[in-house]
């Protein structure tokens, strides 16, 4: 009695067991730098590209401009009425006039930040389709394919024979074509 190996040859076409199609989920714009390329592993959360943004950060300086002068309008009329004087109506304009500034620097950080195209989970990158200097929309499509966790799987067309010799658990060698590396 011994052992007797036997390999069975066969082609197929390896696919993502989950694949994990980016797009741009904000309003778009022209993209500034691509940070990653096929074959590159990426992390939850990791930055895929970037769309230029310095319309969206000039509005953001200009906030904060706006906050800081409400800031200072409030803190004029709160000395007022520390002094005696009936500023209730000053403090609660400028206080609204702040309060708004606030929110609309939210909005645009907000805005700002769906300008990083990023990666949803953690994976393989199988495809890039994004270049800087393209311009892109939410209606875009898919920027960046990614396998999720990495995971590929092989589907293959076997003979019932083969077939019949394979069990759940026996090991296999993928080598993809134009490839010298082997995968077990």
């Amino acid at each position: 009695r011994a052992m007797v190996e036997t390999a069975i040859s066969t082609t197929g076409t390896l696919a993502a067991r989950r694949e994990m199609p980016v797009g741009i989920a904000g309003e778009g714009g022209m993209i500034a730098r691509v940070l990653v390329e096929p074959g590159d592993w990426v992390e939850t959360g990791q930055v895929l590209a970037t769309i230029e943004r310095s319309v969206q950060e000039q509005q953001a300086r200009q906030l904060r401009a706006s906050i800081a002068l409400a800031q200072a309008e409030l803190d004029r009329a709160c000395s007022l009425q520390r002094r005696g004087f009936d500023a209730k109506a000053e403090i609660r304009r400028t206080t609204a006039k702040r309060d708004i500034a606030r929110a609309q620097y939210g909005e645009i950080n907000a805005r700002i930040g769906r300008l990083d195209i990023r990666a949803p989970a953690a994976g393989l990158v199988l495809e890039r389709k994004a270049e800087p200097g393209q311009v892109v929309s939410p209606g875009s499509g898919t920027l960046f394919r990614l396998a999720k966790g990495g995971e590929i799987e092989l589907l293959a067309r076997l003979a019932e024979s083969d077939l019949a010799r394979l069990a759940v658990g026996n090991h296999a060698t993928v080598t993809p074509v134009g490839s010298d590396q082997s995968f077990i």
